[in-house]
């Protein structure tokens, strides 16, 4: 027993190991938002102590939690970097855990020690391992959901309340793995009542015998799943009763909504499970469901009949969960990512028909290799120039593709395919040794499915990753400058807005990279979010003192230099990358505020933009101040007309075509109020559409001035006598 299980604690931990060598490689992020996410949940749960999901210090609701809680172990130190590595390295470990509850499930099936081993290493060795190198729950959620498989089979099997109450246990982590798995709370009862079925139905009874000696039967040895299985029909019953169900999955209510029930549907299942069965090469998946197709007898002995009572709602289900949702969110694309967790239970069902003597019977071959093949028909071969997360078997896509010539050959291959493979184990029923092709069937998903596993890799390594860098390239001493600064203990709000003209995306990295890279920055300040108006940044702070209206814990704030809606009053801690630190003032407030812009810094048309600055807290005097001012003209030909004006000042000039103009400006500000500085030109071009609003259409049709580039306020002030009446205060 002891040598048994040092061999399988051995072989996980020799996986974990192997597999770490390559995911610790990856030393940059590649899922946004989904790794950004769950490392903030994770530097939550390491800041806080507390396991409740929390992002930006707000409860969120969120049932994934597992994961973040077990990646917290690693933050919370404030070196992200080094966090990160330590992150992949855990994933390869955590992920390699499965071979323990698949190996269990074989052996429990009748498979011998060496088996089992093979089947549990296979489990790991598969394409879509390489999800351990990304912060994703399938990482938890894959060993999870073989140790929730598992207890749900030993609670088929073994018929004993214990056993129920850990089945129950086991699926309720699973949830918090990953909200998917709450279908198993389907497959347990319908294995429960499949397995009172068959066991009444070989014992003679019929018809309304049988459904009386059932329920007769699950009232006295099923107490336990009774009792929870009204506890969830009450559960139901009172949130259809609050109008909605779907808010029990929490962040994934959405998933729960417009479900279609439609022959689109089943044909998008139909084309799941040939993509799984394409990562085996085809022939062991087949064979494997219909040796689990041909357990669902009252003559098939216990454990394996509990194996295929599982396994076979396992497959159906998941597969029409996983369609229904790429149906509806994932433009009608197979998503693998979703349904891999469902291949270990078709891996043990081939170690199965390899080692025990009983062959499938032939309609059970067949039913697969059908629904293969009508899958591979009409599957969708989408290219893509990076390993796609959300479909990594799509990476076989391209040599398919090359090989066929085209798409209508590659389904005629892979329709081809899967019939000479039905044909060889159908073949094996009457003529050809059974063991010879159960072998060979084995021999082949051992070659394909680890073979896959470093193809995938491969592809992901060979690519630079979704942020324009190589994903080996170790960027985090540039990019965690912001903890570098203010320390472990530091916490920072950050101020998204764009960061360059028309190129949306360059914010949204830009402010991914801020936000992954430093555990330091815990608030994500969105200027004038839920506030109306076309200014809405301006409604954020008090319109004659600029004293912020929204409380904020952060003591520092950053801002991008692009930034022109306001500054924050502080000290200037630092500036890098384009972006000021501050340490704000308390109370917060603003140091200067700009009106009739759009978001973006361009100014409107046929409207002077403003710039208020307000007084200082406690000013006495009249303070002259002193800005800086950077313009920018759309037009590419002509000189654009520009005035600025202030309550001391007014100045007149142009800006040429493709140039940005540095002008200084001076203002009296009065005590108690502010002043303000006006920038107008009569001339307006149409440019790109605000990014923040329009990002993805590229069209070229908003109507604006000029663009500030940036504005300084100098610290430097000069005592004035009185300020002139013109402008504000």
């Amino acid at each position: 027993m002891l040598g048994t299980a040092a061999a399988v604690l051995g072989t996980a931990l020799g996986l974990g190991w192997l597999l770490s060598r390559a995911t610790t490689q990856v030393v940059n992020w590649f899922v946004m938002t989904d790794e950004l996410f769950y490392e903030r949940l994770a530097i939550s749960v390491a800041q806080t102590g507390s396991l409740l999901p929390r992002l930006h210090g707000e409860v969120i609701s969120n049932v994934n939690q597992l994961y973040p809680v077990l990646l917290s172990t690693v933050y919370g130190n404030g070196d992200v970097p080094a966090s990160l590595v330590a992150a992949h390295r855990l994933n390869a470990y955590v992920m390699a855990s499965a071979v323990i509850p698949v190996y269990l499930l074989t052996r429990h099936t009748g498979i011998g020690r060496l088996g089992g081993l093979w089947v549990g290493a296979l489990a790991v060795a598969v394409p879509w391992i390489v999800l351990s190198s990304f912060l994703l729950t399938e990482v938890v959620a894959y060993p999870m959901f073989c140790w929730a498989v598992l207890a749900v089979t030993w609670a088929t099997a073994r018929r004993s309340e214990l056993v129920d109450v850990l089945a129950l246990a086991a699926i309720a982590l699973s949830v918090l793995a990953r909200t998917q798995f709450l279908l198993l709370v389907v497959v347990l009862a319908l294995a429960v009542v499949g397995d009172a079925l068959l066991e009444e139905a070989g014992r003679g009874s019929r018809g309304r015998e049988l459904a009386r000696r059932v329920a007769t039967r699950l009232a006295r040895t099923r107490r336990v799943l009774v009792a929870a299985a009204l506890a969830g029909l009450l559960v139901l019953v009172g949130a259809a009763a609050t109008g909605d169900v779907s808010r029990l999955l929490g962040s994934y209510a959405v998933t729960a909504e417009g479900i279609r029930l439609d022959l689109d549907l089943l044909q998008l299942a139909g084309e799941h499970v040939a993509v799984l069965a394409l990562g085996t090469a085809i022939l062991p998946f087949v064979l494997g469901v219909a040796w689990l197709l041909d357990r669902l007898r009252p003559s098939a002995p216990v454990a394996e009949r509990a194996l295929a009572l599982v396994a076979v709602p396992t497959l159906v289900l998941f597969t029409f969960q996983v369609a229904s949702f790429d149906q509806r969110f994932g433009a009608g694309l197979v998503k693998d990512r979703y349904l891999f967790y469902v291949l270990p239970v078709v891996l043990v069902a081939l170690a199965a028909a390899v080692v025990l003597p009983r062959w499938p019977r032939s309609w059970t071959l067949v039913v697969p290799a059908v629904v293969c093949a009508i899958g591979f028909a009409t599957v969708d071969l989408p290219t893509y120039e990076k390993l796609n997360v959300d479909s990594p078997l799509a990476m076989l896509n391209d040599e398919l593709l090359r090989h066929a010539t085209s798409v209508g050959w590659a389904h005629a291959l892979l329709v081809l395919a899967t019939a000479v493979s039905a044909g060889l184990l159908l073949e094996a029923t009457v003529v050809l040794p059974r063991r010879a092709v159960a072998g060979a069937a084995a021999a082949l998903a051992t070659l394909a499915l680890p073979g896959g596993a470093v193809y995938a890799f491969d592809r992901l390594f060979a690519v630079d990753g979704t942020n324009g860098l190589p994903i080996t390239l170790d960027q985090g001493g540039v990019f965690n400058w912001i903890d570098r600064t203010v320390g472990a203990d530091g916490r920072v709000a950050m101020v998204r807005s764009a960061v360059a003209d028309a190129d949306y995306w360059a914010g949204v990295a830009y402010w991914w990279d801020v936000e992954f890279w430093n555990e330091s920055v815990v608030e994500d300040a969105v200027l004038g979010a839920g506030l109306p108006g076309p200014e809405p940044w301006v409604h954020e702070f008090d319109e004659r003192t600029g004293v912020a209206l929204r409380p904020d814990d952060a003591r520092y704030v950053l801002v991008h230099g692009r930034d022109v809606r306001f500054r924050p009053a502080g000290a200037q801690v630092t500036f890098d990358r384009g972006a000021y630190l501050f340490d704000a003032e308390r109370p917060r407030r603003a140091a200067w505020v700009t009106v009739g812009i759009y978001d973006d810094g361009w100014t409107r048309p046929h409207t002077a933009a403003g710039i208020r600055v307000f007084a200082e807290p406690g000013q006495r005097t009249p303070l002259q101040r002193f800005l800086t001012i950077s313009l920018a003209s759309p037009d590419r030909t002509d000189d654009r007309p520009v005035t600025i004006s202030s309550n001391l000042e007014r100045w007149e000039g142009a800006i040429p075509p493709e140039t940005a103009v540095d002008r200084g400006a001076t203002v009296c500000v009065a005590p108690g109020g502010f002043a303000t500085v006006e920038i107008e030109t009569p001339i307006v071009s149409a440019v790109h559409r605000d990014p923040t609003h329009a990002p993805l259409t590229g069209e070229i049709d908003r109507p604006a001035g000029v663009v500030l580039r940036s504005v300084a306020l100098a610290d430097e002030v000069e005592p004035l006598e009185r300020c002139p009446a013109a402008g504000g205060g």
